[in-house]
């Protein structure tokens, strides 16, 4: 043993001991010996500044999971070092720290002894930050204690030791091995500072993505805004010549900047993320994080904008708590301005909330400011969060795209490309909501309630129940620069003249927001409540056999796994008899005994609050869905036939579920689904292999293929619905305005009649979008007077509708469009 070896570790031991009691930093990734892929190399750890308090925290991580303590001597290549670490910035003085000219000799002769030796030596980096607070930049008061950019002396750093021990994370890198490097063919010189700028560039961009880059003060931020030349522009059109009334102007759009700016306060996100920790073990039975790796390696040398889908307010809490605890920077969470209510709005731009006005129609001078603010946050390498649905879903289904935030972001890098963007589509999976009774009477047509902290009070009442789990999907990410690159080419040769956006840009918005939406549905997250939704749903009083499903949640589970829709795409791996168990604990559904079998049921209103969590994952299986919808009137059909009806509806279907396909490669998806029920048994081939064939009336399988095509149904009579309000009234009578408010109509009394009285069935939004699609698809137009003209040859739609929706439904449908229909 080493002389200095000898004398030393008794003293990092006691240390360790002593700053293990109130020291415990947070260790990513969770496994870091994943990161030693060769047992036979030596192991060296790199820091970036050092101290005896990096040490420490380093030694105790590496005792909890078995990793060679940093404080040992080790050989290598023939060169004996007495410590197993490198640190990478050496400092110099005693109570003032200022960083050496000279960078670490101790690497210096690591590189040298690779030089010449046979055996490889892992370099890990392991970056280590006390309170993860950043500086703020032109603000006279720095937040002492708390992690910043800046070299610290010995006192900060064991005031800072104190203080943040358990605001504390300490996050391993991926080895970098030397002799990956080539340092043979290289003077030692070139080998050595070769090796020490990879390793300086890593630590700054880990820096950048888990501390975030430096932060403005508010008012120096405010200030720069409002020095933009579009921003100058709009105050000087809002003031005209005059002088007062263009310093008002100014005025107005100061106050417009302060308005929408973010505050951010570390210290209030700490205790954010405290609270929320609590929070979510209060209420959930866990938040299930997936794919994060992929953004851990994006967020190095990226900006991340987060696109996520709006299904609940918890959505901003949510990611903000995720990202915070996997030791990245908290996003500029774009809030609505009906957010800002008092104290909760403070509390919430402190957390990095900015807040928009849902409208900015009219006003040019607070649209000039807002983008002004986004092309400074997006300047200066923030992370952002906006909800491109622009309000909360309340049917479980996407909404379409609204491309504002969308379009400001992108002229923002077009117009000063730095830091390369890329978005990061966020899929929540919830398995109950605290809105979710609010969604259902504003669906029914009853007033949005305006937030404000009653409204919060009785929503916190409301969280005594219980909410099952959480899921927080990542999807594929999209990387804007390819994205401008494929769709238009001379992009960087735009220049901005008088502050106006390339014509071009609206395309680009458009292929992007429908691109999320699609990565979106890629990353669900399949729930035990969403499966008992989807099935019971697919019942006519929304009551069934406890046997019968048993076999159905199996079917559900099996098909997924076998026609996969994505790799992304999460499935539990539960029993259908832990899946029904968890839904009684969520209080969705009941049992009751029969001396014929137990028979499960669900409440007419939990069956309404149910639709929500079917539409989560109704694109999963609507394919298949879609097949053997076609099987519920006929009993053998051709493959080609199966074929043709399904690219009938596919565009339509592609539309209101954002399906990721395009319409090209809808036969392989048909025949992929088909496969797949064939493999289930719940379709058999025909004799010659062309047909595929229904099992025989009455039995297991063919209950289960018509419970499969139920879940189908309701969207083929809406679509049925409008064909037959357009047929009955005829060409050139209705507006597109008329037509929606019938159709709606219509399906709401059918809903009353024939089936489950859910709002979401006969929501106006989803015969607007059908009648656009028709219109696209140029089946419908519309003459210069503004009604809907169409030719004859819609009429052949109905004759497919026969094969798909039994004689009663059809029947009902045109009852309701010709009211003489049935009638003596």
């Amino acid at each position: 043993m080493h002389v200095a070896d000898f004398l030393l570790r008794p003293l990092y031991w006691f240390a360790g001991k002593v700053f293990s009691i109130w020291a415990r930093p947070a260790i990513h990734p969770d496994d870091p010996s994943e990161y030693i892929t060769d047992t036979n190399a030596a192991v060296c750890y790199v820091l970036e500044t050092g101290g005896l308090a990096d040490v420490l925290a380093l030694e105790q991580a590496c005792e909890k999971f078995g990793l060679p303590s940093p404080t040992e001597s080790f050989g290598f290549c023939g060169n004996f070092e007495y410590r197993r670490f490198v640190v990478l910035r050496r400092m110099r003085g005693f109570l003032v720290r200022r960083p050496r000219k000279t960078g670490s000799q101790r690497l210096k002769r690591l590189v040298e002894a690779a030089r010449k030796g046979d055996t490889e030596l892992l370099l890990i980096p392991v970056a280590i930050y006390w309170g993860r607070s950043p500086e703020k930049e032109g603000s006279l008061i720095k937040l002492l204690y708390s992690e910043n950019w800046e070299a610290v002396g010995r006192i900060r750093k064991f005031i800072t030791t104190i203080l943040h021990g358990r605001s504390t994370l300490l996050r391993f890198s991926r080895a970098l091995p030397l002799r990956s490097l080539e340092l043979d063919e290289r003077t030692p010189e070139i080998a050595y500072r070769k090796a020490s700028r990879i390793l300086r560039v890593h630590f700054r961009q880990r820096r950048i993505a888990t501390v975030g880059p430096d932060l403005s003060h508010r008012r120096t931020l405010v200030n720069q805004v409002l020095r933009k030349p579009n921003v100058r522009r709009a105050i000087a059109a809002e003031g005209g010549g005059d002088t007062g009334t263009r310093e008002a102007a100014r005025r107005k759009a100061r106050k417009y900047a302060l308005e929408i700016a973010a505050d951010i306060s570390y210290p209030t996100i700490r205790f954010l993320y405290r609270i929320l920790r609590w929070l979510w073990h209060q209420i959930y039975d866990g938040i299930e994080l997936n794919h994060v790796d992929t953004l851990h390696e994006l967020a190095n040398d990226r900006e991340v904008v987060y696109v996520p889908c709006h299904r609940s307010h918890f959505d901003y809490l949510l990611l903000a708590y995720v990202t915070y605890d996997e030791g990245l920077h908290v996003p500029h969470t774009a809030a609505g301005i009906n957010l800002n209510f008092p104290i909760i709005g403070g509390i919430l731009r402190r957390g990095g909330a900015f807040f928009l006005r849902r409208s900015f129609k009219g006003n040019r001078l607070y649209a000039a400011v807002f983008d002004g603010y986004i092309q400074e946050v997006l300047n200066k390498g923030h992370s952002m969060e906006y909800f491109i649905e622009g309000g909360r879903s309340r049917t479980g289904r996407l909404l379409h795209p609204k491309g504002g935030m969308l379009a400001m972001t992108i002229n923002a890098y077009v117009t000063d490309p730095k830091r390369p963007i890329v978005f990061m589509p966020v899929y929540f999976g919830y398995e109950k909501l605290i809105e979710g009774g609010a969604f259902i009477s504003e669906l029914g047509g009853a007033a949005k309630k305006k937030e404000s902290l009653g409204g919060l009070v009785r929503s916190i009442w409301s969280l005594r129940d219980y909410f099952g789990k959480v899921w927080v999907n990542f999807a594929e990410p999209i990387e804007l620069e390819a994205l401008l690159d494929r769709a238009h080419p001379g992009w960087r040769d735009h220049k901005a003249e008088g502050g106006e956006r390339p014509a071009w840009l609206g395309g680009i918005v458009d292929e992007l927001g429908g691109q999320i939406m699609q990565n979106i549905n890629s990353a669900a997250a399949v729930t035990p409540n969403s499966l008992l939704a989807f099935v019971l749903l697919s019942t006519p009083k929304q009551t069934i056999g406890l046997y019968e499903l048993r076999r159905q949640l199996q079917l559900s589970l099996d098909l997924l796994n076998r026609f996969r829709y994505s790799e992304l795409v999460t499935i539990p791996d539960w029993t259908p008899d832990e899946i029904i168990e968890h839904g009684e604990k969520l209080d969705v559904i009941s049992r009751s005994e029969h001396p014929m079998g137990e028979v499960v049921h669900m409440e007419e209103r939990t069956a309404v609050l149910m639709t929500y969590f079917r539409n989560n994952i109704l694109h999963l299986l609507a394919v298949p869905a879609a097949v053997a919808c076609c099987f519920i009137q006929g009993t053998e059909l051709e493959h080609e036939e199966l074929q043709r009806l399904i690219r009938l509806i596919y565009p339509f279907m592609k539309k209101e579920l954002y399906l990721k396909w395009h319409e090209d490669e809808v036969d392989g998806v048909t025949t992929a689904a088909i496969d797949a029920l064939v493999e289930l048994e719940i379709l058999t081939l025909g004799e010659r292999g062309r047909t595929l064939v229904r099992p025989g009336a009455g039995s297991a399988k063919a209950f289960q293929l018509l419970m499969l095509g139920q879940s189908t149904v309701p969207m083929l009579q809406r679509f049925y619905l409008v064909i037959a309000v357009l047929v009955h009234n005829g060409s050139g009578k209705l507006t597109r305005a008329r037509l929606e408010t019938m159709c709606q109509q219509s399906a709401e009394r059918l809903s009353m009649i024939y089936g489950l009285h859910s709002p979401d069935f006969f929501n106006k939004t989803l015969f607007h979008d059908f009648i656009r699609m028709l219109e696209e698809k140029d089946v419908l137009r519309r003459n210069s007077e503004g009604l809907i003209e169409f030719d004859s040859e819609i009429t052949s739609i109905g004759a497919d509708a026969r094969l798909v929706l039994g004689e009663e439904i059809r029947h009902s449908i045109l009852s309701l469009t010709m009211p003489d229909v049935g009638q003596d």
